[in-house]
């Protein structure tokens, strides 16, 4: 019992230093410091700008542009960036600023400034090891009391960790849809979609309006009106005919066929025929195969 209080108190102790060390911003005249949520000042105002601590790291300003400090204050990324975000505990987003205000180009840099993606792009997402990043292309249609009207078109693709392109910076949305798919949508109408894998290889043609979640083994798939299933490999599962179709559960999936219901299993089999009502099909699915 002894060393069970023993543990708990030494347990509660590290917990109170850990969040003892929180630091928190605070403005005097016209500088911001940071402070401890004891109020103890800890980091002297300095700073044009100060933002709240994440990943171990504030970003902070001086002389108009921006670096990161650890908690001790001791600047980890030198004040010469005009945008600085960390992406998480080991990457940073930097960037300088665009044309436009507001805007910037940005890129991904290690914590000891390595560039692994230049500053030339308008957004970049990180997941899986990989960068999703967005360019943007205006149009001046005009001139406007604050400056030029313009008409911007963007355009993904997918990074990996070397900065080398998986998929070009020309695709209108890209997607994942788990750790190893991505849905990869060209042109304004957002209709024309293709499936990709992770390496950057296309799987499927552009002709697909939709992919869903992949459940038991297969995703539902869209081409004009009519559904079928696709397997992860891009691979047809089930033709492209119905209607309309339902997710699998339990080995069946419920289908629509001329406003009537009725139900297919894996290999595309139909197991009831569509000539019931929704509800229908589902008693005669437990009926038949007692699920």
């Amino acid at each position: 019992m002894m060393k069970y209080i023993l543990m708990t108190l030494l347990a509660m102790l590290i917990f109170l230093d850990c969040h003892s060390q929180d630091l928190y911003p605070f403005r005097e005249a016209t500088l911001w410091g940071y402070r401890d949520n004891q109020g103890v000042v800890k980091v002297e105002p300095q700073f044009q700008y100060a933002s709240k601590f994440r990943y171990g790291v504030a970003i902070v300003a001086k002389n108009d542009s921006l670096g990161a400090i650890d908690n001790n204050g001791k600047v980890v990324i030198p004040y010469k960036y005009q945008y600085l975000q960390p992406l998480d505990s080991s990457e940073f987003l930097f960037g300088y600023r665009a044309k436009y205000f507001g805007e910037y180009f940005m890129g991904v840099m290690s914590k000891d400034e390595k560039v692994k993606v230049p500053a030339e792009y308008r957004h970049i997402t990180k997941y899986n090891n990989t960068y999703i990043v967005t360019i943007t292309q205006d149009s001046i249609i005009g001139k406007g009391p604050v400056g030029d009207v313009r008409t911007s078109k963007s355009f993904h693709g997918l990074v990996d960790s070397n900065g080398k392109f998986l998929i070009p910076c020309e695709y209108s949305y890209l997607k994942w849809i788990n750790d190893s798919l991505l849905v990869v949508t060209q042109g304004s109408a957002g209709t024309s979609q293709a499936l990709f894998n992770k390496k950057g290889e296309q799987l499927t043609g552009f002709e697909y309006m939709v992919f869903g979640d992949f459940i038991e083994g297969v995703a539902k798939a869209r081409i004009g009106d009519k559904f079928g299933f696709i397997h992860p490999s891009g691979k047809v599962a089930i033709p492209v005919h119905f209607d309309y179709c339902e997710d699998f559960s339990g080995g069946y999936a419920l289908i629509k066929q001329q406003e009537k219901w009725g139900a297919i299993d894996k290999s595309g089999k139909v197991v009831v025929k569509p000539i019931y009502k929704y509800e229908e099909v589902k008693a005669e699915l437990n009926r038949k195969y007692k699920r």
